[in-house]
């Protein structure tokens, strides 16, 4: 989703080395797989399900692949661990994790999780940096019940959820909120 905020004023501001993103959505659009790209990130990291979206990502980010500057996973973000320790001289150096995987299509059949935001925090709490940058996309859609329909974990409060989450990665993590689709659409947990 288009993002209100720079990408590479924040990478500056967290010394920031690799951004990984979930959910690429149409990349012939202004996403933030591109603006990381001309921000000045060694390497940008995308997981995407929708079979379109990799097959126009493969076409607008061929040069950056070919570099090996662009990695672009087709895959349910639920398994994204899998790409975290296929790389892991990647993920020593401090990462910008954009989390904004969802299912919000009914045309789509073979997904997991319709929101696996807990699955996605697993897989960063497992590596061995606990200060990544973690940006979570869509909060005035986390904070309704049940955000696209994802019932598999009960009724729990999404938004209080991640952050308990975040805060057993690294209990310092502090929270802050930067604008996405409308003011404050963007939770940024970061370690100062």
């Amino acid at each position: 989703m288009p993002i209100k905020f720079s990408i590479e004023d924040l990478r500056i501001e967290y010394n920031c080395k690799h951004y990984f993103e979930t959910g690429l959505w149409d990349p012939r659009q202004p996403v933030s797989s591109k603006q990381a790209l001309f921000a000045n990130f060694d390497t940008v990291h995308c997981i995407e399900l929708r079979d379109e979206w990799i097959h126009h990502g493969k076409k607008v980010f061929e040069k950056f692949i070919d570099k090996g500057r662009y990695h672009l996973y087709h895959d349910d973000s639920v398994n994204m661990n899998k790409y975290l320790s296929e790389k892991p001289d990647f993920f020593k150096d401090k990462t910008m994790f954009f989390l904004d995987a969802h299912v919000d299509n009914q045309n789509i059949y073979n997904f997991q999780k319709r929101c696996p935001l807990i699955q996605e925090l697993t897989a960063i709490g497992t590596l061995e940096r606990k200060d990544n940058i973690i940006l979570v996309d869509d909060l005035r859609i986390l904070k309704t019940p049940f955000p696209w329909g994802e019932t598999t974990y009960g009724d729990i409060d999404f938004l209080s959820s991640i952050k308990d989450i975040i805060l057993k990665i690294n209990p310092e993590y502090k929270f802050k909120t930067l604008p996405g689709h409308i003011a404050d659409d963007v939770l940024c947990a970061y370690v100062e």
